[in-house]
């Protein structure tokens, strides 16, 4: 009978409007997603009861994305929220399914609300609403269940409306895990940047009458050597009373490359999955000061999650801390806190649903707390080596005579020795020439006389004083002899000694001509020098010394001051970096997976492991196999 009161008192007017949305948008004024500027989501945990909000914000006055649903933690949310807009912006209708709302239930598109909800209802839908500018209202959606058999459709409908639609929907981008909001690279550095890593492994927890135990077990500093080496710069091991004993790796021991390298690309990588606020107090360099101390809740926040402050101004952790440095001078300190467990956010679908399966968890198991800082290491920094300045002429020119000392290229030892010069009378000792200056002898006259009856005939390049008698052969100068054979064998030595002497001559011409060329270039540096050393004098005068000098301490003076601001810049860079990174950190508790925790927080015997001969395949890098190919 009710039911048949609700058909007759319907009107048609409104059967046909509803018809009528057919094809149409559902939300035909929403055209514009860059226009949403707020993002609320609300689900409803049906094993608990409880009703869970998201929301995403965009200030007005600054244009900065937050997460209100978080304690306002920055979002990085400008391209996520202009998807999830986009998946609203034309959405047609296709079908209407009913508009009984006795199949809400059924269909999944209940609104979560936690007024009207009680424990045990079902078909509870999630609610997705955005907004503009000055809080309009630009679309509302009840998004249930999918429809069987059609892919991408999903039923929905408008909150305070009965009937209920079938659309193409895409919700992936109307998702309420916080990662997926947010800067998911946590610390921003590079593990090429890594330096040095220092570990403080040790346990802390507190005890009856709040007394805080420590348990020191290790301390080590490794450092990057090479692309993806390490080595051990300092280790020390504490006893079970908690006296260190300095220690180096034993015969046989070496560093686990493959822990250290995938603990460096674990600080890469390293992603949050949840955040929680600070207590109040707390500077940003992480230092327990008096107000925070003396503050019981806040000191009660911190040792719920692992961490607790001590009155030397520090804070432990429950499990140890870890110091990454950066070669830029950037250094960061990270503390590892308390178990979380796993909250009901954790294992809810997309759809806003519970998983009783955990796929959709972050990580299977607990996660880890974690409190970030940063600070500079100075001793990235070291002062530069500066310049003396002279401040008297002395001075100056004991320097110049120093400089001028070390500029000078010593002899090297396997330097080969110089070629030796070659002289006319080196070429032909058996047959020298005669000087042309000698003293007039009868001897040569006769000589004379012989050249000037020749008439231009050649000189012989034995003598030269004698006219050969007709019949015999020419002398060499060596020996003389008769007969056929020796004569011939004496034309075939002149013969030779005419081509040797020829060389000689011509061998003495090149390198006349080679020491005409120095001598040419010699009297060229010579004339320059006395050039330059006469005019205005060969000794500079007292003045320009005195120029000279101030020249000297001016540039020094420029040189030492350009390295004091580039180590100055560098400092300030660091201090900019820190205090930019701090800023970020400075509020809040971070949630990391506990396999990341696991990759960062080494045990002695997964930092050192024992020698087996055998190479780390994941530290060597991949093999190759070079047979057949040859040498």
């Amino acid at each position: 009978m009710v039911m048949a009161a609700v058909v007759v008192s319907r009107s048609p007017e409104a059967d046909n409007a509803t018809q009528s949305m057919v094809g149409q948008p559902l939300f035909p004024s929403f055209t514009d997603p860059l226009a949403a500027s707020v993002l609320r989501i609300t689900t409803y945990n049906e094993s608990q009861s409880e009703v869970d909000k998201f929301e995403v914000a965009k200030d007005e006055q600054t244009g900065v994305w937050s997460l209100p649903s978080r304690n306002n933690y920055p979002a990085d949310a400008a391209e996520q929220m202009q998807d999830a807009a986009n998946s609203l912006v034309g959405v047609k209708v296709l079908d209407i399914q009913t508009e009984n709302p006795e199949d809400h239930s059924k269909l999944g598109v209940i609104e979560p609300n936690a007024e009207s909800l009680e424990a045990g209802d079902e078909g509870v839908g999630r609610l997705v609403v955005l907004k503009g500018q000055n809080n309009a209202s630009l679309a509302s959606i009840i998004i249930g269940k999918p429809v069987k058999g059609g892919a991408g459709k999903r039923y929905v409908r408008v909150p305070g409306q009965d009937p209920v639609y079938v659309v193409n929907l895409d919700d992936k981008s109307l998702s309420t895990k916080f990662e997926d909001w947010i800067e998911k690279d946590l610390l921003q550095l590079s593990s090429i940047d890594i330096s040095e890593v220092a570990i403080q492994n040790y346990d802390a927890a507190l005890e009856v009458g709040n007394q805080l135990s420590i348990e020191k077990h290790f301390d080590a500093k490794v450092s990057v050597e090479g692309a993806s080496g390490w080595k051990m710069d300092s280790l020390t091991v504490y006893n079970d009373q908690g006296e260190p004993k300095s220690e180096t790796l034993a015969e046989g021991e070496t560093l686990a490359i493959a822990k250290l390298n995938a603990l460096k690309n674990a600080l890469d990588e390293l992603k949050i999955i949840d955040v929680a606020a600070k207590p109040k107090g707390m500077s940003e360099n992480l230092k327990a000061d008096k107000d925070l101390v003396s503050d019981q809740q806040a000191v009660l926040s911190l040792a719920q999650r692992g961490f607790f402050p001590v009155t030397q101004g520090d804070i432990l952790s429950a499990n140890g801390e870890m110091t990454v440095t950066l070669t830029d001078g950037v250094q960061y300190v990270l503390r590892f806190g308390n178990v979380k467990g796993i909250d009901a956010a954790d294992t809810q679908t997309e759809d806003g649903s519970t998983d009783p399966d955990g796929v959709d968890k972050p990580v299977a198991g607990a996660n880890r707390y974690l409190l970030v800082t940063t600070r500079v290491d100075e001793s990235k920094f070291p002062p530069p080596e500066l310049a003396s300045i002279p401040t008297t002429v002395e001075e100056m020119e004991a320097m110049e005579a120093d400089a001028k000392k070390a500029a000078q290229p010593a002899p090297s030892a396997d330097e080969a020795p110089a070629a030796p010069v070659v002289s006319e009378e080196s070429i032909d000792e058996t047959e020298p020439e005669m000087p042309a200056d000698t003293e007039s002898t009868p001897e040569a006259d006769a000589g004379e006389n012989n050249e000037s009856e020749s008439a231009g005939e050649p000189e012989s390049p034995a003598s030269g004083d004698v006219e050969p008698s007709e019949g015999t052969t020419e002398q060499s100068g060596v020996g003389s002899g008769s007969g056929s054979g020796n004569g011939q064998v004496r034309d075939e030595d002149a013969s030779v000694a005419d081509e040797t002497a020829v060389a000689a001559d011509e061998t003495a011409v090149t390198a006349d001509a080679a020491t005409a060329e120095v001598d040419a270039t010699t009297v060229e540096t010579s004339a320059a020098v006395e050039e330059s050393t006469t005019e205005p004098s060969a000794e500079p005068t007292a003045e320009e010394k005195q120029e000279r000098l101030e020249a000297m301490q001016e540039k020094i003076t420029k040189d030492n001051q350009r390295k004091l601001d580039e180590r100055k810049n560098r400092i300030e860079a660091a201090k900019r970096r820190v205090r930019e990174l701090n800023g970020r950190f400075a509020d809040w508790y971070y949630v990391i997976a506990e396999e990341t925790y696991r990759q960062l927080r080494l045990s002695k015997d997964e930092l050192v492991q024992k020698g087996t001969g055998e190479v780390d395949a994941a530290a060597a890098g991949p093999s190759f196999n070079f047979e057949g190919l040859g040498q």
